[in-house]
C-alpha cells in the first residue's frame, strides 16, 4: 500500500475508534454528573460528546479525501479535509457557550457535591483515556501530515488537560471550596474556545489559499536552483490542498537549448522536488527561454 492511502486509512481508523470511545466517555461522565451534582464533570462529559462529533467530521473528511477526482471536482477532494476542520471549530463555539452558562448558574448557587470520590475516579480515567488517544492520534497525524487529524490531536490534548482541571476543581469542592466546581466548568469551556479559535483560523487560511512557510519555499527554490540549466525562477506559487502542497513556477533556462531538452529539465525538476520534500503533491514547472542580451542578442529559442 502506498504511503498516501495508508496515511488516510490509518487516520480514518483511529478517528473511527475515537468516536465511539469519546461517546462512551461522555455518556458515563454526564451520567455520573447527575449523581454527584458536579458541573465540572458535566462540562467534561459534554466536551467529550462534542469531541465525538468533531472527530466524526474528521472521519468523514478523511473518507472524502480518499476519493478519486471526478469530472465535477477535477482537482480531487483534498480541501474537504480542511472544510471539515473548519466545521469542527464552528461546532465547538456553541458547546463552550452552553458550558459557560451552566457553570455561571452553578457559581451563583454553589452546592456541595455528592459522592465526590466517584467523580474524581471518573475524571482521572477520562483524562488518562484522552491522553492515550492524543498520543496515538498525534503520531499518525504527524507521520502523514494530516491537518484535520493534527487539530483533533490538539483537541485530545485539550481533553486531557480539561479532565485534570475538572479533577482539581472537584477535589477542591470536596474539601469545602464549593465554588471551585463551577470555576472548573468555566475553565473547561475556555479550553474549548481556544481550540475552536485555532481550528477556525488554520482551516480558514488553507481554504483561502494562504501559504506562509518561508523555510519550505526556500528549500524548494534551493532544489530548483541546484540544476545547472536553471538561470532563474519566476512566478513561484504554492498552496495547500488538504494534507498536501501543490504549486507552479516558471524556470528560466538557456534559450539556446532545444525545446525537448528544456522540457526534460522541467520534468527532472518536478521529480527532484517531489522526491526531496515530503508533502509535495503536484508541482508544475514551466520552462521559459532566457537570453543574455550581451552574448546572444539575435538568437532565439530553437525548439529543435
Amino acid at each position: 500500500m502506498h504511503e498516501e492511502p495508508r496515511g488516510f486509512y490509518e487516520g480514518e481508523r483511529i478517528a473511527r475508534v475515537s468516536i465511539w470511545t469519546l461517546l462512551a466517555l461522555g455518556i458515563v461522565e454526564i451520567g455520573f454528573s447527575l449523581v454527584t451534582l458536579s458541573v465540572a464533570l458535566l462540562a467534561d462529559g459534554i466536551d467529550s460528546i462534542s469531541d465525538a462529533g468533531v472527530t466524526f467530521f474528521v472521519w468523514t473528511g478523511l473518507r472524502f479525501v480518499r476519493r478519486r477526482p471526478s469530472r465535477r471536482f477535477q482537482y480531487g477532494y483534498y480541501k474537504v479535509e480542511s472544510f471539515t476542520a473548519f466545521i469542527t471549530g464552528v461546532v465547538l463555539v456553541p458547546v463552550s457557550a452552553y458550558i459557560i452558562y451552566r457553570s455561571y448558574r452553578a457559581l451563583l448557587s454553589p452546592e456541595s457535591l455528592r459522592l465526590p470520590v466517584l467523580a474524581l475516579v471518573v475524571l482521572i480515567l477520562a483524562g488518562l483515556g484522552s491522553l492515550y488517544r492524543a498520543i496515538q492520534m498525534n503520531r499518525v497525524a504527524n507521520k502523514y501530515n494530516i491537518l484535520s487529524l493534527k487539530l483533533d490531536a490538539k483537541n485530545s490534548i485539550k481533553d486531557t488537560t480539561s479532565s485534570f482541571v475538572a479533577f482539581a476543581s472537584v477535589l477542591l469542592s470536596s474539601i469545602g471550596i464549593h465554588h471551585a466546581d463551577a470555576i472548573g466548568g468555566m475553565l473547561v469551556a475556555g479550553y474549548i474556545l481556544t481550540v475552536a479559535y485555532v481550528t477556525i483560523r488554520e482551516s480558514s487560511l488553507v481554504l483561502l489559499d494562504e501559504f506562509h512557510e518561508p523555510e519550505l519555499s526556500k528549500r524548494i527554490e534551493s532544489v530548483i536552483r541546484s540544476n545547472d540549466h536553471v538561470k532563474g525562477i519566476r512566478d513561484f506559487r504554492l498552496r495547500r490542498a488538504g494534507p498536501f502542497i501543490v504549486g507552479a513556477l516558471e524556470v528560466e533556462v538557456d534559450g539556446n537549448i532545444p525545446l525537448n531538452q528544456a522540457h526534460e529539465v522541467a520534468t527532472q525538476l518536478e521529480t527532484s522536488v517531489r522526491s526531496t520534500i515530503k508533502g509535495i503533491r503536484r508541482l508544475t514547472v514551466t520552462p521559459v527561454p532566457h537570453f543574455d542580451p550581451h552574448e546572444h542578442p539575435h538568437e532565439h529559442y530553437t525548439g529543435q
